[in-house]
């Protein structure tokens, strides 16, 4: 099944582009070529930059990570509710909350490292990454594995204090939203939103096509276009969730 997010609101926005720049890190993390490591540094300086950005960010973590640990304790008397799951979910809240503890915006391994601070301007030029313009990530990258992993474990323990709070917001977000059925008809489906974060649209990887949702006050459209230009689009049926930082 394929799964497409589509944020609601700005924060959400904010919240699923981290998430998408930690993803695409843990996929090339073991720098099996040059492309993973190249990839692996793109995302650490698009990390820096969003954290440039996002002036508000560790107040509005730390404002979900609150109000997800007091709605878990209520729940705590719920006899309907797994106490195991909730004590587990809390526990991880107090984790996020230690990590984000750590967060600073001031300068940092990231940006006090010369390899970073050498290529990050050249990823904004076409082939700026070479042995004349980047010298030094050039001699870097051709060190041994070993001697690279343990450069970018220094980098990657950085992102942590933003990664472990957003991925544990957001898997609690996730765990609470349900996936109801719905059908595109012609490929199309409007209906009255809920008052969410952001939507999830899961559908089987059979279809040839692709969603494109927009959301604005209280109304989701949810349009399916074809892959293949010009090709017709019958009903779809797919799942929508509202994902809800709320939890009410």
């Amino acid at each position: 099944m394929f799964v497409y997010d589509f944020p609601l609101s700005p924060k959400a926005r904010t919240y699923l582009k981290f998430e998408a720049i930690f993803n695409r890190i843990e996929n090339c993390r073991s720098l099996s070529n040059d492309s993973d490591t190249l990839s692996l540094i793109r995302g650490i300086v698009d990390y820096m930059d969003l954290i440039d950005g996002s002036g508000a960010l560790k107040i509005e973590i730390v404002k979900d990570l609150d109000k997800l640990t007091n709605i878990l304790k209520n729940w705590k008397t719920n006899p309907e509710v797994d106490p195991q799951l909730i004590e587990d979910l809390l526990s991880q809240l107090t984790t996020a909350h230690t990590a984000l503890d750590k967060f600073t915006r001031q300068r940092t391994v990231l940006q006090d490292d010369p390899i970073l601070e050498s290529i990050k301007p050249r990823f904004m030029t076409p082939c700026g990454v070479n042995c004349f313009d980047t010298p030094l990530f050039i001699f870097w990258n051709a060190l041994p594995r070993e001697e690279k992993l343990d450069t970018i474990a220094k980098w990657l323990h950085e992102l942590d204090s933003i990664r472990i709070p957003l991925a544990t917001i957001l898997y609690i977000w996730r765990l609470c939203a349900d996936f109801q059925k719905r059908v595109a008809k012609s490929g199309f489906m409007q209906e009255t939103s809920e008052n969410c974060d952001f939507i999830e649209v899961k559908y089987p990887k059979e279809v040839r096509g692709y969603p494109v949702v927009s959301g604005f006050q209280s109304s989701v459209n949810v349009r399916f276009l074809p892959y293949e230009k010009g090709a017709q689009v019958g009903d779809i049926a797919f799942e929508l969730a509202y994902v809800r930082g709320s939890l009410s």
